[in-house]
């Protein structure tokens, strides 16, 4: 049998080759890439990332700035007016910051965004004017209504810090264009 199929494509091979006829070339096969491969992801829009790193860093720099003045704080040094008078006022400038770092950022470029931003703004302008409020009773009067009022001022000052929510669930970064521009807002990493 192996024979045999020899034999005929030997014949075949000869029969064409006697005709002079060339064997068909091979079928000429274009590709055209297809529009369905991934493109690379876009670079994150440049106003949403500085919009994120201005939110960021206002919120956060409070921290770090309120968390820096309590370590260089001596521990049991007794609470007197003229000492509580000076953190009240340190405070009060702390939390000012970050009213006037938020109140001069652009609209939002993230839907919902503007509402955070006004939240964030409520919280430390109350905390702002608690510290204000108590450091100027303080001055006015030594008296121990004074005292306990300056005490309840910077409990006001502490508030910011443990009540403001964790920043990217707040302002739903979800999709990843935002995700991609949260990433890249350097102010925006979590805070040490």
């Amino acid at each position: 049998m192996k024979s045999k199929l020899s034999l005929i494509a030997l014949t075949l091979l000869a029969t064409t080759a006697c005709s002079g006829e060339s064997p068909p070339s091979p079928a000429t096969v274009t590709v055209t890439p297809s529009s369905s491969v991934p493109k690379p992801p876009a670079a994150p829009d440049a106003k949403t990332v500085a919009w994120l790193d201005g939110v960021c860093g206002a919120v956060y720099g409070y921290m770090k700035a309120s968390n820096d003045y309590a370590s260089k704080q001596r521990s049991g040094t007794e609470v007197t007016r003229g000492a509580l008078k000076e953190e009240l006022g340190v405070r009060a400038g702390f939390a000012g910051k970050v009213v006037d770092d938020l109140a001069a950022l652009p609209p939002s470029p993230i839907p919902g965004g503007d509402a955070v931003k006004k939240s964030l703004v409520d919280q430390y302008a109350a905390a702002r004017d608690a510290a204000a409020a108590g450091k100027q009773r303080l001055e006015k009067s030594g008296n121990e209504a004074a005292m306990d009022a300056a005490i309840k001022a910077m409990d006001a000052t502490q508030k910011p810090i443990t009540e403001t929510p964790d920043l990217m669930p707040a302002l739903k970064i979800e999709t990843p264009e935002l995700m991609a521009a949260a990433a890249e807002a350097k102010k925006c990493a979590a805070p040490a």
